[in-house]
């Protein structure tokens, strides 16, 4: 059977959106306001996505959801330590070099307002989060139980090495001003929130309010402008899908 995002990723979802729930999601303006964002040279080639070399958007917006996996054993060429970069972080963590000032930035500008955001948790290695899930299934005494609070190996976008957990106080953070904060500035730093309270339904998992994956300043602010956060018919990963496809890097 054909998932809801294979389709998006077909470009077949239009004609199917009579049969989507709907609220205040016009996908076919979000589609306008995509494909606005894909430039092309003289010969009809990509030349930019949302501001960003399109070799770079075929690993950055790789799909990576409940359904979709990474390719096997996906492992990004340079991870750099985040404290070395002078990143607040939990422990010893790693992260795209890409990401790094970003992330920089959005955690200075935090602290200025008051909210202790730092790397949690960064990059995690299939390998990393096969304990990660081995654990959660021996919490929750079953594997899809589990599988709703924790990815599968393969299918967590920390393995992208640009997504951040903001905290390692999950239970705290959860209704804490902090978490307030970042909603309504994570994109002003090229982050999304993928997993909000208005997409359960369609990620399959519980929401995260602490975790942000990096896309960049331009399509993360595309997102927030039309509400992405409030979304009951499509969610954060549907755009990376559709960015994709649109840009043919999944042809």
């Amino acid at each position: 059977m054909i998932s809801r995002r294979q389709l998006l990723g077909l470009g077949l979802v239009l004609p199917l959106l009579g049969a989507w729930p709907t609220n205040d999601t016009d996908l076919e303006a979000i589609r306008g306001i995509l494909r606005s964002g894909i430039q092309r040279d003289s010969g009809g080639a990509v030349s930019a996505v949302f501001g960003m070399d399109p070799a770079v958007v075929a690993e950055v917006l790789q799909r990576a959801t409940r359904e979709d996996a990474l390719p096997g054993g996906y492992a990004p060429t340079d991870l750099v330590s985040v404290a070395a970069a002078g990143v607040p972080a939990a422990g010893y963590q790693v992260l795209r070099r890409i990401v790094l000032e970003d992330a920089r930035a959005l955690i200075e500008e935090a602290a200025n307002a008051g909210n202790n955001l730092y790397v949690g948790s960064g990059y995690r290695s299939e390998a990393y989060q096969a304990d990660v899930f081995a654990a959660q299934v021996r919490r929750w005494g079953d594997e899809d139980t589990a599988n709703r609070y924790s990815a599968r190996p393969g299918h967590s976008q920390h393995q992208l090495g640009t997504t951040i957990d903001v905290t390692d106080a999950f239970g705290a953070f959860r209704k804490s001003p902090a978490a307030d904060w970042l909603r309504d500035n994570a994109h002003r730093f090229g982050f999304v929130l993928p997993y909000t309270q208005a997409s359960v339904p369609l990620t399959g998992y519980v929401d995260e309010p602490w975790h942000a994956r990096w896309v960049g300043r331009m399509l993360a602010s595309a997102l927030q402008a039309a509400g992405y956060q409030d979304w009951n018919s499509m969610d954060a990963d549907d755009v990376v899908a559709l960015v994709r496809s649109d840009s043919a890097l999944d042809g």
